[in-house]
């Protein structure tokens, strides 16, 4: 079973920064996640929310608005400025936004990169192809995979890409709609919550020969009940987790 170190080692470092990811990669980590939105001026940044009211801290001469702004509404020079390791430890001060381009510089021949795409289109225009042209420029689809609750990305990733390496989040969707769906899309993998699984839905992906992905699990007890129930891998915040 794949351990996926999820927004990094972010159980011991501050979530989607480079401290968090080269953490990971000490650890022996094969696999990272990480969130990706874009920036007004259409760089590809990696944080999990779409405003930085719970992670970001300003600089002393910084605008006292900024980490109320959301993702998409401020250029790359703004977003650049805001510390986001603070808030986890005063040790991380230094700890800036990442871009995605970096994050893959620093994993590229250690660990596979798992991207969550937080929204596609209708809130970031042209992200799908920005993502796709990155990841082709960087013959990167051989070790990158890329999911996304929005599943329009997902069909917008797979009609412009048919490389694209796809993970299919399932939220609040049927199952019996997702699998219609993973069926279009090629995708490889469902990717679920840890409290969505259960012996059926194990049943119907390994029938379709469709991997399955299961988050956030961040006790050995845990992960080893999946692993016995055949989970192909998890994302955790712990990637030091050992397993049998």
């Amino acid at each position: 079973m794949l351990l996926i170190a999820h927004r990094g080692a972010s159980g011991h470092a501050p979530e989607n920064t480079l401290a968090a990811f080269r953490l990971a990669l000490e650890m022996g980590a094969k696999a990272i996640e990480l969130d990706v939105h874009q920036s007004r001026d259409h760089e590809l940044v990696i944080v999990h929310d779409f405003d930085l009211k719970r992670v970001g801290r300003l600089p002393p001469r910084g605008s006292i608005h900024l980490t109320h702004f959301r993702i998409g509404d401020l250029d790359w020079s703004e977003l650049r400025t805001v510390d986001v390791g603070s808030w986890f430890d005063e040790r991380f001060h230094a700890e800036r936004l990442p871009k995605l381009e970096e994050v893959m510089d620093l994993v590229e021949g250690k660990a596979e990169l798992h991207i969550e795409v937080k929204k596609g289109s209708r809130q970031y225009p042209g992200i799908e192809e920005r993502l796709a042209a990155l990841l082709k420029r960087r013959r990167a689809w051989a070790w990158t995979a890329v999911s996304s609750f929005d599943h329009e990305a997902l069909y917008s990733l797979r009609s412009i890409d048919s490389r694209a390496r796809l993970g299919y989040l399932l939220g609040l969707t049927q199952i019996k709609t997702a699998l219609k769906e993973i069926k279009e899309l090629k995708a490889e993998s469902l990717n679920l919550s840890s409290r969505q699984v259960d012996a059926r839905m194990m049943r119907e992906c390994r029938d379709r020969d469709i991997k399955v992905l299961v988050y956030t699990v961040n006790t050995e007890r845990s992960a080893q009940r999946l692993q016995k129930m055949g989970v192909d891998g998890i994302f955790t915040n712990f990637p030091e987790i050992r397993l049998p």
